[in-house]
C-alpha cells in the first residue's frame, strides 16, 4: 500500500487527480496544508505529497517549505496550467517533479509507486533486543507464564458483553494477585442511539467482587470531585498509604473518603489509550502487604488492556445499534428503498420496496427479491450506476399494478471528495406518485376547463355586444333602408363593430404564435406615432393628443414591425380609455449607454391602484364592462419576444409615470432570454 499526502486547498480531489489515484494499491489523505499533517509526516507516515498548485505562487512556496523542515520525502507539484516561472520556484523551494494539466495518467501511477518502494527499502529496520533463551519445557516459570495466558484467554468468549467479561476478567485476575476486594467503574453507555454521545460526568460500578450490593445501587464516582476527577486529569494509580503531596486538602478529604466507603486502597485508571473511560479500586491483598511495584505495573498495564477491551466491545454495540437505527429508519419509510450491491445483489429491500416489487414482507413461501426481479429500466439504471458510476437523474417508471407510477432514484454510497472504485454499492429510492400524477392531471384538466369556461364566456360577451347595435339596424332595415341618417349609423355600426371583433381575435393570435420573426430597421418615434394614430381611428377619438417630452431622444431598433406597432397601439387604447374626457398621452423616451430604449408613458386617469397593478397584465382581466382584458397581456408578451420587457407603476411624486418599457436598440446582440428585474417594481 502507497500512502500519499494530497495538499488541495477545498479538500477535494482534482478531477486530473481523481483517476492517477483511483487504484487499490495507492491510499490518497487529503488536507489543506502540510501543519494539517505535521504529526504523520515527521512520522514517516506518507511516501510521497502531491501539491496541487490552484493558489497563489507565496502560498505554494509556503506549502514547500512546510514539508521539506527536516523531512525526505518525495514531492510532486501539480498546477491545472503550465508556468515557467511557477515550475522554477516550485524545483528551486523543494519540489522534485512538476507537472501541469493535462497529467499523463500511467507516468504518475508509475512515479508514485517507484517512490513508495524506495521509502520502503529506506526504513532501518528497529533494532531488537536479543530475546531471552527460551524456559525448558516444564520449567516452573514457563508453566506459570502459560496458565495465565490460558486462563485470561477464556475472558475472550465474552468479548462481545463488557459488563460479563469485565466480571469474568476480575475473577481471573484474583486467582493471581490476591486481593478480596475490587470494582470497576465505568462511564455508562448512551441510552439513546439517535442522540450523540457525550461523556458522562459520573462513573457507575458495572463489575465488583467483595463489595455489598446496596453499597454498588447507591454510590458513583464523578468527575469532578475526588478519585474520578483526580484520574481523569491526571492518570496515574492513587495508593491510600501514599497520597501526594501535591493535592489540595479538599482532594485528599475526598479521595481518602471514597477509598473508605469502597474498603479500598488503590485506584487504578482504565484507559483506552486515547481517554479515561473509568476506574479500577481494589483493596490491599489477603496478607495484608504492600503491593511490589511490579505488581502495580502489572495491574496498570492489565486494566489498560480491559479498557481497550471495553471500547472495542462498545463500539461493537453501537456500530449494531446504529444498524438496527438504519434498519428501522428504511423499514417505516412510506418510500420504497432497495439496497443494490456490486456484485449486482439486492442485500437489502424494505416493507415498500417489497409492494413496488410485487412481493409479501417476511413470506417465507416466496423466495428472497434478487435483481432479476426489477423492472427493466430500472436494472438497467441500476446496472450503469454500479458498473459503470452512470448516475442518471430521478425517473418515473410503471408498479406492478396498471395505474401505479413510481419515481425513481439513485444514491450511491460514497463519501463525498473520496475516490470510489467500480463497481460500487446503490441505494434505489421509489417514491409513490401516483396519487400526486393523478392529483396533478385532476388539476391541469380542471385548470384547462377554467380556461375554456374563461375564453368562451369572454368570446361570448364581446361577441354579443358586437351583435346587439348589428341586430338593431337589421330589424329596421326593411323600413328605414332609404333614410340617409340610418345609412350613416348603419355603416358606422358595421365598421365599429367590426372592428371591435377584428382587435379581438388580432390579440388571441398574438398571445397564440411568435411575434419577433420578422426583423426590421424601424423608426421608434414613427413607429410610436403610427401605433397612437391607429389607436385614434379604433376608438374614433379625434381629440386624443401625444404629447412626446421635449428632451425625448430618437433612433432605430429592429423587430417586427406590425408587432410592436401593434402593442403600442393596444397601450395607447388603454390610456386615450383611462380619461375619454381628456384623451392626452404624455410620452418620453430616453436611451442608455448599451444601446437600450427606455419609453415611459402616463395619461390622464387615476394610474394603477395595488390592486389592478398585481393582475393588469393578467390574460382576461379587465376594470371595464367592455373589452376582454387582453391589450396588456399581448403588450407584454410582444415587447417579451423582442427581448425587452413592460414594467407597471403605482404614482408617486418621485415617478410620476404609469408603465415603462424597455427595447434594446439591436435585436441580434440582445439576450436570449429574459433579463433578471427582480428589485424593480412587479408587473
Amino acid at each position: 500500500m502507497i500512502n500519499i499526502l494530497l495538499i488541495v486547498r477545498d479538500d477535494q480531489i482534482p478531477e486530473c487527480l481523481r483517476e492517477p489515484l483511483a487504484t487499490p494499491d495507492i491510499r490518497t489523505v487529503t488536507r489543506r496544508s502540510p501543519d494539517e499533517a505535521a504529526t504523520a509526516l515527521d512520522r514517516s507516515v506518507f511516501d510521497a505529497v502531491i501539491v496541487y498548485a490552484d493558489a497563489d505562487l507565496p502560498v505554494l512556496k509556503e506549502q514547500l517549505q512546510a514539508l521539506r523542515q527536516s523531512r525526505d520525502i518525495f514531492i510532486l507539484v501539480v498546477a491545472p496550467e503550465y508556468s515557467l516561472e511557477m515550475e522554477t520556484a516550485a524545483i528551486e523551494t523543494g519540489a522534485d517533479l512538476y507537472f501541469a494539466e493535462p497529467l499523463p495518467r500511467h507516468s504518475v501511477q508509475r512515479i508514485l509507486r517507484q517512490s513508495g518502494q524506495k521509502s520502503g527499502m529506506e526504513i532501518t529496520p528497529a533494532r531488537r533486543t536479543p530475546a531471552p533463551p527460551p524456559q525448558q519445557q516444564g520449567s516452573p516459570a514457563a508453566h506459570s507464564t502459560l496458565q495465565i495466558l490460558r486462563d485470561f484467554s477464556h475472558v475472550l468468549g465474552f468479548s462481545l458483553d463488557y459488563k460479563a467479561f469485565t466480571q469474568h476478567f476480575i475473577l481471573k485476575l484474583r486467582d493471581h494477585i490476591r486481593f478480596s476486594r475490587i470494582g470497576i467503574f465505568l462511564e455508562p453507555m448512551s441510552k439513546q442511539m439517535v442522540v450523540r454521545k457525550e461523556s458522562s460526568q459520573y462513573l457507575e460500578c458495572v463489575a465488583s467482587l467483595g463489595l455489598p450490593s446496596d453499597l454498588i445501587d447507591c454510590f458513583q464516582l464523578s468527575r469532578d470531585i475526588g478519585i474520578g476527577h483526580t484520574l481523569t486529569e491526571r492518570p496515574r494509580v492513587l495508593n491510600l498509604s501514599r497520597m501526594e503531596p501535591e493535592l489540595s486538602d479538599y482532594e485528599h478529604r475526598t479521595i481518602t473518603k471514597e477509598f473508605k466507603i469502597l474498603g479500598c486502597e488503590l485506584a487504578i485508571p482504565l484507559s483506552d489509550r486515547e481517554k479515561v473511560i473509568g476506574v479500577a479500586l481494589i483493596n490491599k491483598p489477603v496478607s495484608n502487604r504492600d503491593y511490589t511495584e511490579d505488581e502495580v505495573e502489572l495491574l496498570y498495564l492489565l486494566m489498560e488492556e480491559l479498557g481497550i477491551a471495553i471500547r472495542n466491545s462498545r463500539l461493537h454495540h453501537e456500530l449494531a445499534n446504529h444498524g438496527q437505527l438504519i434498519e428501522d429508519v428504511l423499514g417505516s419509510m412510506l418510500s420504497g428503498a432497495i439496497v443494490v450491491s456490486e456484485n449486482l445483489q439486492i442485500l437489502y429491500a424494505n416493507a415498500a420496496a417489497a409492494q413496488f416489487l410485487d412481493r409479501r414482507p417476511g413470506d417465507g413461501s416466496r423466495h428472497a427479491p434478487n435483481f432479476a426481479d426489477l423492472p427493466a429500466r430500472l436494472a438497467g439504471a441500476v446496472h450503469k450506476a454500479v458498473e459503470k458510476g452512470e448516475i442518471c437523474d430521478p425517473f418515473f417508471t410503471q408498479g406492478p399494478s396498471e395505474g401505479e407510477v413510481y419515481r425513481a432514484s439513485l444514491v450511491p454510497f460514497a463519501h463525498k471528495g473520496e475516490l470510489t472504485l467500480l463497481p460500487r454499492p446503490i441505494m434505489v429510492v421509489l417514491e409513490d406518485f401516483t396519487k400526486i400524477e393523478a392529483n396533478k392531471q385532476s388539476a391541469l384538466a380542471d385548470s384547462r376547463n377554467e380556461l375554456i369556461s374563461l375564453i368562451a364566456e369572454r368570446f361570448a360577451h364581446e361577441i354579443r355586444n358586437s351583435l346587439v347595435p348589428l341586430s338593431t339596424h337589421a330589424q329596421l332595415i326593411d323600413k328605414r333602408i332609404e333614410d340617409p341618417k340610418f345609412q350613416k349609423s348603419l355603416k358606422s355600426s358595421l365598421l365599429k363593430e367590426s372592428a371591435r371583433i377584428k382587435r379581438f381575435s388580432e390579440q388571441m393570435l398574438y398571445l397564440a404564435q411568435h411575434s419577433a420573426g420578422a426583423d426590421a430597421d424601424l423608426d421608434i418615434a414613427d413607429l410610436i406615432q403610427s401605433a397612437f394614430k391607429k389607436a385614434k381611428q379604433q376608438l374614433v377619438a379625434p381629440g386624443a393628443k401625444l404629447e412626446i417630452d421635449e428632451n425625448a431622444m430618437n433612433g432605430p431598433v429592429q423587430g417586427n414591425p406590425e408587432a410592436l406597432a401593434y402593442a403600442f397601439e393596444e397601450l395607447f387604447i388603454n390610456a386615450i380609455q383611462a380619461h375619454p374626457e381628456k384623451p392626452v398621452v404624455h410620452l418620453d423616451i430616453q436611451k442608455s449607454e448599451e444601446g437600450i430604449f427606455r419609453i415611459r408613458m402616463r395619461d390622464e386617469g387615476t394610474g394603477f391602484s395595488d390592486e389592478t397593478l398585481d393582475h393588469a397584465t393578467e390574460p382576461f382581466f379587465t376594470t371595464r364592462n367592455t373589452g376582454v382584458g387582453l391589450g396588456l397581456s399581448v403588450a407584454q408578451k410582444v415587447f417579451r419576444e423582442h427581448h425587452g420587457f413592460l414594467r407597471l407603476f403605482r404614482r408617486t411624486p418621485e415617478l410620476n409615470w404609469d408603465l415603462e418599457i424597455e427595447l434594446p436598440e439591436i435585436l441580434s446582440t440582445a439576450k436570449n432570454e429574459t433579463n433578471d428585474h427582480s428589485d424593480l417594481p412587479r408587473i
